[in-house]
């Protein structure tokens, strides 16, 4: 369970959106949507997202925004299908991504009329879209550029990341007890970027602040530490214990253990019986 202080993040929004008049969120390393204020849908966006095409089409605008400023860790402003104004910003702790701050359902004044594309076939859906976007606060350009300045400065300020750090110690337990639990499966740093919806980069930068080493070098101390411990506990033979920790070339394993310990698997084994 993540323990973020959700109260204040939530009174950090709330004195964004006094000041600014536009919604703000605030979301985890993998995109979850943590808080939001003061809403989490305007009215419009409640109509828009009620046909399942709309729906589909927000969230690739979501998933591409995010993905964009995952890459590049820059802030990411974008007009969705809908023509809305959106951006989002990378709340960076120590090199790596640990969250994201967005404002959106933004209108400018220069869009008075609801987008052609988003304008349903039923007139009375119609009417009520065409209503709820009219009722859209409606924002000029050089204001909405000084709440994107603002927000920007919100994702660096201390007090936030503060807020947000939990994650780091999350992540660090999270990857640790998914290692431990599948030590025979593949631990690559492709399976691992997987696993946690991390890039190449946001990977290596974790494991080398948290385990002062590369992911290969952290698997391969963890397997080799499982096998120390089954060659202490059990009377499994070798070769199967080798294949427990996830490294089934028995010759491969022996060599990185002979290289670790001073010892191969067997004398280790001996020397551990004979002190017990």
């Amino acid at each position: 369970m993540q323990t973020y202080n959700l109260q204040k993040l939530n009174a950090l929004l709330k004195d964004f959106y006094n000041l600014s008049g536009i919604k703000i969120c605030v979301y985890d390393y993998n995109g979850t949507e943590l808080c939001y204020y003061p809403e989490r849908l305007s009215a419009f966006c409640k109509l828009l997202r009620a046909d399942e095409k709309m729906d589909a089409r927000c969230k690739e605008c979501d998933k591409k925004a995010f993905a964009e400023c995952k890459k590049t860790q820059r802030q990411y402003v974008y007009t969705c299908h809908a023509g809305l104004t959106e951006c989002v910003s990378p709340i960076l702790y120590g090199g790596s991504i640990i969250g994201y701050v967005a404002m959106g359902q933004i209108k400018e004044n220069s869009h008075s009329a609801l987008p052609r594309d988003v304008i349903p076939k039923d007139e009375q859906t119609c009417a009520e879209l065409s209503h709820a976007y009219a009722t859209l606060p409606s924002f000029d350009r050089d204001r909405i550029n000084s709440a994107i300045h603002i927000m920007d400065a919100c994702a660096g300020y201390e007090y936030l990341k503060n807020l947000m750090s939990s994650i780091e110690g999350d992540i660090e337990t999270r990857i640790s007890a998914y290692i431990s639990d599948n030590l025979s499966a593949d631990l690559s740093v492709l399976a691992l970027c997987s696993a946690f919806h991390l890039s190449h980069s946001e990977i290596y930068s974790i494991f080398k602040r948290c385990f002062s080493a590369t992911p290969a070098e952290h698997v391969k101390k963890c397997r080799l530490t499982e096998a120390c411990h089954l060659l202490e506990s059990t009377k499994m033979p070798v070769n199967k214990i080798a294949a427990a920790v996830g490294i089934p070339d028995y010759n491969y394993f022996s060599k990185i253990f002979k290289k670790e310990f001073l010892l191969s698997p067997r004398d280790f084994r001996r020397q551990q019986n004979s002190i017990t």
